[in-house]
C-alpha cells in the first residue's frame, strides 16, 4: 500500500473505532438511566427492607443500602464495561492490559469510588434529614469543598493508586521545558512521568493538582513517541491551563451545575416522594430517584459543559502556539495523537457538540495553520 492508502485506511479505522465508542457511550447512558428507573419503581423498597433487616440505625442502613445498590449496578454494567474497556481496545490494538489487569483495575477503581462516595451520600442524607427546606444549598457547598479537596489530593494520593509516578529524568527535555514554565511564571511541584503504557498505547498528558500539589504529568507513551519540540508544545498547552486558571474555572462551572442540579432534585423529591410511596424525602429508598434526577440533569447540561471546555482548550492551544512559535510541532502533535490514539479527526458537528470536550483535531490543526499565516503577516 502507498502512504496515501495507509493514511486513508487509518482514518477509516479511526472513524469505525470512534463510531463504536459513541454507540457504547449512549448504551451506557441508557443502561444507567434504565437501571435507576427500574430500581426506583420496583427494587428500592426490597433493598430498603433488606438493609433494615441486617443493620440498626438510619445511617448504617443507608450504608448497607448504598453498598447493595452499587454492587447490583456493577454486576449489571460489567459486560458492557468489559466490552468497551477491554475487548474493543484490544480489537483496535490500543490496549496493553491482560484480562486480569483489567479486572484488578476495575475492582480498584470501583472500590475507591465507593469509599469516596459513601461518606458524601451519608452527609447528603444527613442534610436532607436535618435541613429539609434548604438541604440543597448546604449539599452544594459540600460538593464544592469536596471537589476542591479532590483536585488538590488527586495527583498525590489518587493517581499513584493506578500509575507509578516519577520525576522526569530526561535532562535535555527538562532544559527545553523549564524556560516555558519560567516565562509563564508557573511554580510547579514538578514534571512527572507516569507509566500509562502498562494499560494503553494511547498518549496523554495533563495539568493536575492545586497549590503545592500542582504538577504537569506526561504519559510515558507520549515521551517515547513524540519529539522534544512536540512535547514542548504539549507542555505549553498544559501551562496555559495554569496561566488562565482553568482548573478553578472548571471547578466553578461544576459548582454552579451542582447547585442547579441539587435545587431541581430538592423540588422534584418534595413533589414526587409521597406519590411514589416513600415515607419522607430522607427515606433511604429515595436514593435512586435522587440519582436519576441528577443524572438526567447532568446529561442535559453536558453539551454546554463540553462547549465551555472546548473554548478553554482552544485558548490553551493558542497559548502553546504563541509561546513555542512552532506550528509545525503543534501540527505534529495533533497528527500523532490522531494516529496513535485512533482519534476521529473530523467528526460531524452534532457529534462534536455532544461528545467532545476538546476541539476536533481538524479544527486544532486549522487553528495552527491560521496562526502561521498571521505570524507571517506580522513579520512583514
Amino acid at each position: 500500500m502507498t502512504s496515501t492508502e495507509d493514511k486513508t485506511a487509518l482514518e477509516k479505522k479511526a472513524k469505525e473505532y470512534a463510531k463504536r465508542q459513541y454507540v457504547l457511550t449512549i448504551l451506557n447512558l441508557l443502561l444507567s438511566m434504565a437501571f435507576l428507573v427500574f430500581v426506583t419503581l420496583y427494587l428500592t423498597f426490597p433493598l430498603r427492607a433488606f438493609a433494615q433487616g441486617i443493620a440498626e440505625g438510619y445511617y448504617l442502613q443507608l450504608g448497607v443500602y448504598f453498598l447493595c445498590f452499587c454492587l447490583t449496578f456493577f454486576l449489571i454494567s460489567l459486560p458492557l464495561d468489559f466490552y468497551s474497556g477491554y475487548i474493543l481496545e484490544h480489537n483496535y490494538e490500543l490496549s496493553n492490559q491482560t484480562v486480569w489487569a483489567w479486572i484488578r483495575r476495575e475492582l480498584k477503581g470501583n472500590g475507591l469510588g465507593f469509599a469516596i462516595t459513601l461518606p458524601i451520600v451519608e452527609a447528603m442524607y444527613f442534610l436532607i434529614k436535618s435541613y429539609p427546606e434548604n438541604w440543597w444549598v448546604l449539599a452544594g457547598i459540600l460538593f464544592t469543598l469536596v471537589s476542591v479537596v479532590m483536585a488538590r489530593i488527586a495527583p498525590v494520593l489518587i493517581l499513584p493508586i493506578f500509575y507509578k509516578s516519577t520525576p522526569l529524568e530526561d535532562e535535555g527535555l527538562r532544559k527545553a521545558l523549564t524556560p516555558l514554565a519560567e516565562e509563564a511564571g508557573v511554580k510547579l511541584e514538578g514534571v512527572y512521568k507516569i507509566n500509562l503504557s502498562k494499560d494503553t498505547k494511547k498518549a496523554n498528558a495533563m495539568l493536575a493538582g492545586l497549590g503545592g500539589s500542582r504538577r504537569v504529568i506526561l504519559g510515558d507513551t507520549l515521551l517515547e513517541k513524540f519529539t522534544t519540540d512536540e512535547i514542548a508544545s504539549v507542555f505549553a498547552h498544559e501551562l496555559g491551563h495554569h496561566v488562565y486558571r482553568h482548573i478553578w474555572k472548571f471547578l466553578g462551572v461544576a459548582s454552579l451545575v451542582g447547585f442547579a442540579g441539587l435545587f431541581i432534585a430538592s423540588v422534584l423529591l418534595e413533589r414526587f416522594s409521597l406519590r411514589l410511596g416513600f415515607e419522607f424525602t430522607h427515606d433511604i429508598a429515595t436514593l435512586p430517584l435522587l440519582l436519576l434526577i441528577m443524572g438526567v440533569f447532568a446529561i442535559v447540561v453536558l453539551p454546554l459543559e463540553n462547549y465551555y471546555s472546548r473554548r478553554l482548550e482552544a485558548q490553551c492551544d493558542l497559548y502553546a502556539l504563541d509561546k513555542t512559535r512552532s506550528p509545525a510541532a503543534f501540527i505534529g502533535v495533533m497528527t500523532k495523537l490522531a494516529e496513535n490514539n485512533l482519534a476521529d479527526k473530523d467528526p460531524s458537528g452534532i457529534i462534536e457538540y455532544i461528545f467532545y470536550d476538546h476541539p476536533t483535531i481538524a479544527k486544532r490543526i486549522e487553528m495552527a495553520h491560521q496562526w502561521s499565516v498571521r505570524a507571517v503577516n506580522r513579520d512583514f
